[in-house]
Formats: C-alpha cells, sequence, structure tokens
C-alpha cells in the first residue's frame, strides 16, 4: 500500500518530509488539508470483565431487590442504582444501572451455575464517566465494584471503543466503492433501497449516507456516522461540544465551528480482538514501551498505553483509498495523527507552528525549490505545479517575493516551467 509524501512549509524549506505535515504529494497529485480538525480522541465505551466465585448473600440482596417489580433502586457501593433484566445479547441475567453517574453492572452469566466459578460481571463505562477520570480511576471504581461481587476475583479481559471526533471532512459520496475491508458479506441500506451483495462480516449504511457500519459486534468493528445529529438525536449534544469546544488549530484558534456538523469514527475493539492483539507482543508507537506478556490485555489500565498503536492497526484493516494500491490522504492522517493516551480529564496537548510572514525570504525560496524538485519527480506538468503552489499555503509570501524583483505571472511560468524541466533533464528532481 502507497502512501503520500506529507510535507509542511518549514519542512520544505530544509528539503525533508514532515510526518505531522498537511500538505500531501504523490503521483495523483497534491491535497492540502489544513481545514481538517481533529476535535476529539478519545476512549468512547469500556467494557471490562470479571471471572471468580460469586459472593451469593450480595446476589441474592440484588435479586430479591429486582423481584419487587419495575422501578425498584438499591444502594451499593455508595451509590444508587436502577435493577433491570440484562438483554438477551448481554449473555447476563441482571443489571445496575446509573446514567447520571455514566455506569452499567451486568451480572450472573447466563450459561453458568450462580454458585460455580464464570465470568459473572461485566461494568461498562460511559463516555462521560471516562472524560471525567484518568484511567487509573476508571479501572479502580471498576474493580472496587467486582470486589463487592466476586471471590477469587480475576480480570478476564476488557473491550473498548475509540472514537475520533473531526470537522472539515465527511465520507465522500462513493465511499462505499473505495472503502477496503476484510468483510465477505456486505449489505448496503437506505431509506429507499436494500441491496445486498455477498463478498464474513457486515457493512451497512442507513439513512441516505448519514451512518456506516462494517464488521460484527464479536469482532473488530468500524463506524462512520454524523456525531452532531447522533447527539442531537440522544440529547447529548451539550456534552460533547462542551468537549469539541476544548480542542485548537495549531495556531491556537479554536478548531470547533458549531454550524458545521461533526463526523465520528469509532473503532470498536471486542475483547477477543484484544486479546489476539496482545498475544503480538504491541508496543506503544510513542514511547517503544513492550507490552508485558505476563498480563496481556486483560485490564483496561493494561490497553491505554497501546491504544494509539491498536487505532493505526484497526485503520489499516479498514481502510478508505484513493485508488489501487495508495491510500486515501485525509485517511492516512486520520490513521497517524491521533494520540490516544493516559491523561487528566479535559488535558489536551496543543502544538504550535511558527506561521511564514515577513522576514522569512529564505524558506520560502529554499521551499519553493523543494517543491518543484518534488513536483519534478511525481511528473506534473507547468500548469498543474502552479495550481498546487498557489493552494500550497506559502503563496502570498512566494507571489510578494518575485513581485519585489519585478517579475510578473508569465514570467513566473516560465521559470516553473524551466525549473521543471530542469530538474527533469538534468537528474535535480528529489
Amino acid at each position: 500500500m502507497k502512501r503520500w509524501e506529507r510535507y509542511s512549509l518549514e519542512s520544505l524549506a530544509r528539503g525533508e518530509q514532515d510526518p505531522g505535515g498537511r500538505l500531501f504529494l504523490s503521483s495523483r497529485g497534491q491535497q492540502e488539508l489544513d481545514g481538517l480538525r481533529i476535535l476529539n480522541a478519545g476512549v468512547d465505551t469500556v467494557r471490562q470483565l470479571y471471572r471468580g466465585q460469586p459472593c451469593l448473600s450480595q446476589f441474592d440482596e440484588i435479586i430479591r431487590a429486582y423481584q419487587e417489580g419495575r422501578g425498584t433502586t438499591i444502594e451499593l457501593f455508595g451509590t444508587l442504582w436502577g435493577i433491570g433484566a440484562g438483554s438477551a445479547g448481554s449473555g447476563f441475567r441482571y443489571r445496575l444501572q446509573n446514567n447520571d453517574l455514566g455506569v452499567i453492572v451486568f451480572l450472573q452469566a447466563r450459561h453458568t451455575k450462580v454458585d460455580q466459578v464464570g465470568t459473572h460481571v461485566k461494568i461498562e463505562l460511559s463516555p462521560h464517566f471516562i472524560q471525567e477520570r484518568t484511567p487509573a480511576d476508571c479501572q479502580a471504581f471498576m474493580d472496587h465494584i467486582a470486589s463487592h461481587l466476586l471471590a477469587q476475583l480475576e480480570h478476564a479481559g476488557c473491550a473498548v471503543h475509540l472514537a475520533l471526533d473531526v470537522q472539515g471532512w465527511q465520507p465522500p459520496t462513493n465511499l462505499m466503492d473505495r472503502f477496503v475491508t476484510r468483510s465477505k458479506r456486505i449489505t448496503r441500506l437506505n431509506a429507499i433501497d436494500n441491496l445486498e451483495i455477498t463478498s464474513g462480516e457486515v457493512a451497512a449504511q442507513y439513512g441516505y449516507g448519514q451512518s456506516f457500519l462494517f464488521g460484527t459486534a464479536g469482532a473488530l468493528q468500524c463506524a462512520i456516522y454524523n456525531k452532531t445529529r447522533e447527539a442531537h438525536h440522544r440529547d447529548k449534544l451539550h456534552f460533547w461540544e462542551g468537549l469539541w469546544k476544548d480542542a485548537t488549530r495549531d495556531d491556537l484558534s479554536p478548531a470547533y465551528d458549531p454550524e458545521q456538523d461533526v463526523w465520528r469514527i469509532e473503532m470498536r475493539f471486542h475483547q477477543s480482538v484484544l486479546r489476539e492483539f496482545a498475544l503480538g507482543i504491541p508496543c506503544n508507537v510513542d514511547t517503544g514501551e513492550v507490552l508485558d506478556s505476563a498480563h496481556g490485555f486483560h485490564r483496561f489500565a493494561d490497553v491505554v498505553p497501546h491504544l494509539t498503536g491498536l487505532w493505526r492497526t484497526a485503520m489499516q484493516s479498514y481502510r478508505l483509498d484513493t485508488c489501487r494500491n495508495l491510500i486515501d490522504p485525509t485517511w492516512q492522517l486520520l490513521q497517524d495523527d491521533p494520540r490516544f493516551y493516559a491523561h487528566e480529564p479535559h488535558f489536551l496537548y496543543k502544538r504550535a507552528r511558527k506561521a511564514p510572514g515577513l522576514g522569512n525570504e529564505k524558506n520560502v525560496c529554499l521551499a519553493f525549490g523543494n517543491l518543484i524538485s518534488i513536483y519534478a519527480r511525481q511528473g506534473f506538468r507547468t500548469h498543474r505545479a502552479i495550481q498546487f503552489l498557489q493552494r500550497s499555503g506559502m503563496w502570498d509570501d512566494l507571489a510578494e517575493y518575485y513581485r519585489r524583483r519585478g517579475i510578473d505571472s508569465g514570467a513566473f511560468r516560465l521559470l516553473v516551467e524551466q525549473k521543471l524541466i530542469e530538474r527533469r533533464l538534468l537528474g535535480k528532481a528529489a
């Protein structure tokens, strides 16, 4: 799979690529992605499984309260819970739920006797619980609950949903044609069509392209959907807007535009998938830290240092391509740039770059020369090269530089043409 070369104005002046640059170049052309803003990269959902011997007295108390009927509540672990039945799909008979807190506790596995050791507890954390606490606090809270429900406690694995919220991008109209997955069965649904192609997993499109779902819940699943509309429908827009407003651009100006829809790409890792990843001895992509194979991904806290690497792998398994063997530049950026990390609540890393302006003539000339070499190597013609220069982010400075030297648009075109020919014929193309 070929990837685009990435540059920034600073790296062009040095004649080097910049892995964080927003100028993308390949033989297919040039793409400038300055308008794409990453508003949030975080953990959306955690599901932690626990194995052990049920504490029957605690289970019996919950079951008696459940049998009192609908609307019953019970106070446990210092928290007031509503009691209900676990759905058939959850694999558990009962649930404790507190939506204000953002936690659901499932208990008593359906297919294991209550007096036997088994995976009898699953705890699910919502986005607002996770965002307001550190991963260590999340893990400690779940462990505290499980320790009251089970003896001989063991962590039995966890499932994690990673979410990336962006503005300045939305799925292209031909996404289904360009999207690469390993799914053998693809289902496409919308309000007017139902088209099924047998081609092992499921891909679905809902609501005139507003939502896409690839894969099954029991494996690695990818969802792409309009988060603004989804949050509005669930009456959660105030929460997400409060988070998005903290995001900034490189110049530290606000990144979130309330007038523009936010799109989400979500990768959902089932516990069985994370168990398989743990066997591969993954390492942290930034620090090089290698996972201790003794613990695997049994706990959420074990997974946290490796979330960025898991994200990149998932974005390769589900991938948007420009054409055969060339990744889409936006997808490449969304694969490489997000960082999922253990952090204090609402703490954001911010990167500031020096913007081009007066007094940077030397850098502008160096960047211009190196960019022309790249254009020559990619086989761009004069007209196309000038079009790309105009969209490169350095055009105003470049035009002013040559204007002060008496070079008009016609002379500049001849200059670009001559430089392209020199690099092609004399072997100076980068």
